[in-house]
């Protein structure tokens, strides 16, 4: 490989690096039904809901294109115009990064 072609894909990974944390995923919970305390490793609180695992988890979406306020989470306009689910990308960007199918509906 060519010194240029290096320099091009070292590039590229810090492009795709930058955008993964950018466009990283940030998880939708409801109550899981289990019985948390704050000693488990496990369980993560959240306002409103209380302790919860990943059995709570109801969806993931994009942290930059969907969250109102990381503290808050699901912008309006996500619920109402994107898919999250298995298969789909987080977000546009992300389905182009990742040369998978796109969350916006049609």
């Amino acid at each position: 490989m060519s010194r240029r072609a290096q320099v091009h894909e070292i590039s590229r990974a810090r492009i795709v690096q930058g955008l993964r944390a950018l466009h990283g995923p940030f998880d939708i919970y409801e109550s899981c039904g289990h019985v948390h305390n704050g000693r488990d490793p496990f369980a993560l609180y959240i306002e409103g809901i209380g302790y919860v695992c990943s059995e709570g988890i109801v969806a993931t979406i994009c942290t930059h294109c969907c969250c109102t306020d990381p503290e808050y989470g699901q912008s309006e306009s996500c619920v109402a115009t994107h898919k999250h689910l298995p298969g789909y990308a987080l977000c546009p960007t992300m389905a182009v990064v990742e040369g998978r199918e796109s969350p916006w509906l049609p």
